[in-house]
């Protein structure tokens, strides 16, 4: 098969300390290699565009993280154990994660184990077999896994945030799905192989080999293995668009059990983009408000000491997202006060950044980006979660220039434009004595 080439034969990105190589086979997979100093070891990730945003149809949320069970149940050629004892042999980690825009299969291994590995995995994408019993047993993990999280504040907490923050759009349901549609998984093997015939092409698939391989001889073994996989016969549905929010939301929950109070509090953003100036501009928030060393864990923590623990993120979801900030509070009475302090620390952003601030965040945050490359698969993870959302290998930086011309003026613009009441959603959690005795 040729090869079309979607991107440049060989190209270093000015951020990173690497070397990508890159090509996309003709059905449409995308392979990056990325060699590195690492005698002997290499990762293999394969990045699906498949993730809990992509659960369109009625009554079947959590399919995506279903599949990164039943992925390693193998092949008619193949089964279950047969690979796993292969895998043993190979003396490999294997694992897997999905997310809500993302399912992420991966594997570190001895270098020459790899074209060994290939062959397994491109087996196990274009031929995987599922069996109604399968389904069944496989679904009770799953089940199991639900269970655990809603025995967790966080992940109780977290799905009532998104399910009020997102009344139309597929992220308004955890990665886990719902329980009733979780409760019928274990007759949904019809459905299974509908989805895994939808999604499970090569034009979703992105690939990253990081390490001890050489890119010819890597992109020769992958054309081989994976060059008959067929795309898909027609275009997935079309994700649900989140109608405008414009005005707050609050969700005020209780927990049985004895616990630390919470608050979230969590504003509508862009969804990531390397080429729109302000994502980094409020990736530069996120950084202020929330590094360490960031203004919320010194007031809330540190100063005023009501909170065992802050912390957040800019959501870098594929379709808009949210901006979290989440809080450990020591006492529930402290939930209005812990509010005010963020509000106070959002309007002095606003209000202007001291240049040198400014200046010894990015720094921060670009040493501790580098220092995070330090082996193969924070190399894979890393980089894949750029490429997944842009193929183009000069995607970060694109946005660290856009990073790092940021003004604190324009810093200020982006917590004013989107750090705003008609934008936010609010929600507590706090253990209730009287529940508990009922």
């Amino acid at each position: 098969m040729w090869w079309c080439l979607a991107l440049a034969m060989s190209a270093k990105a000015g951020i990173l300390p690497f070397e990508v190589s890159s090509k996309t086979l003709d059905n449409g997979l995308t392979v990056h290699v990325i060699p590195m100093d690492s005698p002997d070891v290499v990762a293999y990730y394969t990045w699906m565009k498949v993730g809990s945003r992509d659960e369109v149809d009625e009554g079947r949320t959590g399919f995506a993280h279903f599949f990164e069970h039943l992925m390693f149940k193998g092949t008619k050629e193949m089964g279950p154990a047969e690979r796993e004892r292969a895998i043993l042999r190979l003396g490999m980690e294997e694992n897997a994660y999905t997310n809500d825009n993302e399912t992420v299969y991966n594997g570190v291994l001895p270098a020459d184990g790899l074209e060994r590995y290939i062959a397994l995995q491109a087996d196990q994408f274009q031929n995987l077999h599922l069996t109604e019993d399968m389904v069944q047993r496989e679904s009770g993990a799953v089940y199991g896994e639900f269970r655990k999280s809603q025995a967790d504040p966080f992940g109780s907490l977290y799905d009532k945030i998104v399910a009020a923050a997102f009344t139309e759009h597929t992220y308004g349901h955890s990665t886990l799905g719902y329980e009733a549609d979780i409760a019928q998984m274990p007759t949904a093997h019809e459905y299974a192989l509908q989805f895994f015939d939808r999604y499970y092409r090569p034009e979703f698939a992105t690939i990253l080999v990081v390490g001890d391989a050489d890119p010819d001889k890597t992109f020769a073994l992958i054309d081989k293995a994976y060059g008959d996989w067929e795309p898909a016969a027609e275009a997935p549905p079309e994700i649900p668009v989140e109608p405008e929010q414009t005005e707050m939301r609050r969700v005020d929950a209780t927990w049985d059990s004895p616990t630390a109070a919470r608050l979230v509090m969590a504003w509508k953003i862009p969804g990531h983009s390397n080429d729109d100036p302000e994502v980094a501009h409020l990736e530069l928030v996120s950084n202020l408000l929330m590094a360490t060393v960031g203004r919320l864990q010194s007031r809330l923590v540190r100063e005023e000491a009501i909170a065992f623990r802050t912390f957040g993120w800019r959501g870098d979801g594929v379709d808009p997202d949210l901006f979290q900030v989440w809080v450990t509070l020591k006492d529930p009475s402290s939930i209005d006060e812990a509010e005010s302090i963020i509000r106070e620390e959002v309007a002095a952003i606003v209000a202007g950044v001291d240049q040198d601030v400014l200046d010894n965040t990015r720094s921060y945050e670009r040493y501790r980006f580098l220092t995070g490359l330090e082996d193969p698969g924070t190399v894979a993870r890393t980089l894949g979660m750029v490429l997944r959302r842009d193929p183009s290998v000069d995607a970060i930086d694109r946005f660290y220039a856009h990073f790092d011309a940021a003004t604190p003026e324009q810093v200020g613009a982006a917590a004013a434009k989107f750090l705003v009441d008609e934008k936010l959603t609010i929600a507590t959690l706090v253990h209730t004595p009287e529940t508990e005795a009922e």
